[in-house]
Order: structure tokens, then C-alpha cells, then sequence
């Protein structure tokens, strides 16, 4: 292997420091700093630094997404939330359908099948939807005339958790929303609430 000279400038008290420890370990300056160097750059280090800091911003983003689910819901948090009623759910599925069709204007997808693909792959970070919710969820996207959602179908996918609905954090993110209503407020409004994005 050919060498080559590569001069630096560090502190002297770091200096100090790395020719202390590469006198403890029994290897020249040169030897200990290219084996520090050599460990800081190998490829399993790389990889695992990479994919340590994307699950940790994908907590990050959950539990911002959380937080702020919390405090947007907070004006009904005094009282128990009540389940969806058929009503709310339709009112979601408008205001769904509806950010869904603005964002494929705006970004330069092939077909509306691909976005939706790319939209599934963010609900998929907040819940693997199963089955029956991820083809209800495609049916909705991509149908002209769906069904809409119905009350019994969103309750039983958000459980007792109707503000972290794992579709409108996935929808939020996909869009790139940052001023998102609250998940109560699109069951208040739902499509009316399009005029603010």
C-alpha cells in the first residue's frame, strides 16, 4: 500500500493526548491515527450510524406528531373524546381525498397509484395498517366514486386513540403539512378546512 503525507493542525493539548495513547498501545503516532481513522470510516460503522439516525428522527417526528395531535385536541381533552360517528368519518374521508388530490397536483408523480403507493409507505410508519384498512384506505384514494369511511371502520382502527389516527400522521408527513388541523376539527369540518393549504 502507498503512503502519502497528510498534515493536520490540532490543539497541543489533543496532540498530547493521541501520542500518550498511541505510546500506550505500543504503535507509532502514524500507526494509532490511521487505525482511528480507519475505525471512524468502516463501512458497518457508516451503515449503522445512518440507520441509528433515521430511527431516531422517525421517533423524533412520532413524537412530535403526538405532541402536537395533543396539544391541537386540547379543547376537547377536558371531556372524553367521543367515538367517530359516520358523519365525522365522511368529513375525514373528504378532507383525506382531498389534501391526497392537492399534493398529486403539486408534486410531479407518473400516476395517482404511485402516489398513493408512496403515501401507504408514510401511514406505514405509524401503523401497519392490515389488510382490509390498507385496500378501505386505497379504495377511498383512488376510486372516483368511493365509499366513504364509516364510523365503526375508523374506531376500530384508531382504538380508543381517535386524535393519533396513523392515516392523518402519515397523510400530515406524505403533504408536508405543517399547520394541520386537529383531528377533531377535520371531523367538524372536513373538505372546508382545503382552503387553508
Amino acid at each position: 500500500m502507498t503512503k502519502s503525507q497528510f498534515n493536520i493542525k490540532i490543539s497541543k493539548d489533543l496532540l498530547i493526548r493521541v501520542k500518550r495513547q498511541a505510546m500506550m498501545s505500543g504503535k507509532s503516532l502514524t500507526e494509532h491515527i490511521t487505525d482511528l481513522v480507519s475505525n471512524s470510516l468502516s463501512d458497518n460503522e457508516i451503515e449503522n450510524t445512518n440507520f441509528s439516525s433515521v430511527n431516531k428522527i422517525r421517533d423524533l417526528e412520532e413524537r412530535l406528531l403526538k405532541l402536537e395531535s395533543i396539544v391541537r385536541n386540547r379543547e376537547y381533552l377536558s371531556e372524553r373524546l367521543k367515538p367517530f360517528t359516520n358523519s365525522e368519518a365522511i368529513n375525514c374521508t373528504k378532507f383525506m381525498r382531498g389534501v391526497f388530490y392537492k399534493e398529486l397536483e403539486k408534486r410531479s408523480f407518473d400516476d395517482k397509484y404511485h402516489a398513493f403507493d408512496d403515501l401507504l409507505q408514510s401511514v406505514q410508519v405509524y401503523d401497519q395498517l392490515n389488510n382490509f384498512f390498507a385496500d378501505r384506505l386505497k379504495e377511498i384514494m383512488l376510486s372516483d366514486k368511493p365509499n366513504p369511511w364509516t364510523g365503526k371502520e375508523l374506531n376500530d382502527l384508531t382504538g380508543d386513540d381517535k386524535c393519533n389516527c396513523s392515516i392523518r400522521k402519515g397523510l400530515i408527513n406524505w403533504a408536508g403539512i405543517i399547520e394541520c388541523p386537529s383531528q377533531q376539527e377535520i371531523c367538524d369540518k372536513g373538505e372546508a378546512l382545503l382552503s387553508k393549504f
